[in-house]
């Protein structure tokens, strides 16, 4: 690819691929808020075109866009935080924010429009998630997610823009910091405390952010149109697993809390994937490994402290 546009340029995702785009001499148009508050996660990239623009302005912002770009990605989106995903109204503003995305793209001819999702929408479906995977969405944030899989493909097909769709997993990474079972029982090894924890035999999938970014990237030179990707790494576990790798590297000798917590359903959710048509599109394989790029997290944090 040569030249892409993204817009959330500025979130955890989208400013690891415009890192790696740059590194790869890919020209990059970034698209952030202007209210936004992580725009320093792009300060120190001096080789992007950087416009400040809500998605409602975009179309008045056209002329600033190139031509014929290699892929658009969408990765812009309100109410990500836990504290929003209820909220219907509020989440029902990103369909609109998407079709004016797509509706720029079209304009200026863009080749290929990527729209992620999240494993969030398929938490009971059971099995690991590909093309034929059932929705199960448990909150508005899930269920809008869903709806616009299939509207954004219904309009991309009315605008002829080709269009790909893709879930991702549970991404980490040595500068993030999640409010889930894995950094709970780091900060609580950590302290030397044990972590309580229900019996943890939810399977699950967690990916290095570099691997996402690769992933991302090769659907960009190589997805088919109305493509569906998961993006994950090759391994789908109980979560028991993952964190019997953290309590190894951290402290051993340290009591383990799991199955001190009693299950709140019996219906446990699920967040594995099927690669298999991502490999056999793109060749993606991950390269990061969760029990190297855990430690390279732990170590970070030891240091912080």
């Amino acid at each position: 690819m040569k030249k892409v546009i993204i817009t959330g340029a500025d979130g955890f995702i989208g400013s690891n691929l415009i890192k790696s785009l740059v590194c790869d001499n890919v020209e990059v148009w970034a698209v952030v808020h202007p209210n936004s508050n992580t725009k320093e996660r792009l300060g120190s990239i001096k080789e992007i075109h950087c416009i400040e623009s809500t998605i409602e302005c975009l179309s008045d912002r056209i002329s600033e866009f190139p031509k014929n770009a290699d892929a658009f990605y969408h990765l812009a989106w309100q109410g990500v935080d836990a504290t929003a995903r209820d909220e219907l109204l509020f989440q029902m503003k990103n369909i609109e924010m998407c079709f004016e995305s797509m509706r720029v793209a079209s304009l200026l001819g863009v080749k290929k429009f990527i729209l992620p999702g999240s494993t969030s929408e398929y938490l009971h479906y059971g099995k690991p998630i590909d093309v034929k995977a059932i929705p199960s969405p448990l909150n508005a944030y899930g269920s809008v997610k869903v709806a616009l899989r299939y509207l954004a493909e219904q309009y991309a097909k009315q605008l002829k823009l080709n269009y790909v769709y893709v879930v991702i997993t549970g991404v980490y990474a040595e500068d993030r910091r999640d409010n889930n079972v894995i950094f709970y029982t780091i900060n609580s090894l950590l302290k030397n405390e044990k972590p309580l924890l229900t019996k943890l035999e939810q399977m699950w999938n967690y990916v290095h952010i570099s691997d996402v970014v690769n992933a991302l990237i090769l659907i960009g030179e190589k997805g088919k149109t109305n493509g569906f990707y998961a993006i994950g790494s090759a391994e789908n576990k109980p979560l028991y697993e993952y964190i019997n790798i953290i309590h190894e590297y951290i402290n051993p000798l340290i009591p383990l809390g799991i199955g001190d917590v009693p299950y709140m359903s019996d219906e446990l959710p699920s967040s594995c994937i099927d690669l298999s048509a991502l490999h056999e599109d793109t060749g993606f394989v991950p390269k990061v490994k969760f029990q190297d790029g855990i430690k390279r997290v732990i170590d970070l944090i030891k240091n912080e402290e």
